[in-house]
This record gives C-alpha cells, structure tokens and sequence, in this order.
C-alpha cells in the first residue's frame, strides 16, 4: 500500500488558507465577545448586532473554506490527467 502524500501548497493555496485563518480568527474572537454577555442582556441592540456579525463571519469562514476545497479539488484532477 502506497502512503498517501499530497503535493505542496501552491501559492493560491497558501493565499486561501490565509483568507480563511484570519475569518477562523475573526469568528472565534466575535464568539468571544458574545460569550462575555449575561443573560439579561440577550437582547440589547449590541448584542443583537454582535450575533449578525457572527453570522456574517462565520458565512466568510465557511466560504473561504469551500475555496480551499475547490481549489484542492483542481489541483487534484491536474494531476490525476497529467
């Protein structure tokens, strides 16, 4: 059985993966912020904001993770037909 070895991150790779690590960033330290909340405060006008903002966030984040798996996904198939 062969291990299974993956080739080197190409630029663009590298440059999505920045993208989503500063997202995963920013969703992390806005759940943060939400977390510090107490329970009387759920729904007071910043609050409420902070929550769309991580949603807005974590949407980025998912995103920016669909473009490293597409990109993966096509340098996959470039080396499978070569």
């Amino acid at each position: 059985m062969t291990p299974h070895t993956q080739p080197p991150r190409d630029d663009e790779e590298c440059r999505l993966f920045g993208v989503y690590e500063a997202s995963s960033s920013k969703e992390h330290a806005a759940a943060s912020r939400l977390l510090d909340w107490h329970r009387s405060l759920y729904h007071h006008p910043t609050y409420m904001k902070l929550l769309d903002d991580l949603r807005a966030i974590r949407i980025e984040c998912n995103e920016a993770m669909l473009a490293i798996v597409e990109h993966h996904e096509k340098v996959q198939d470039q080396l499978i037909k070569h």
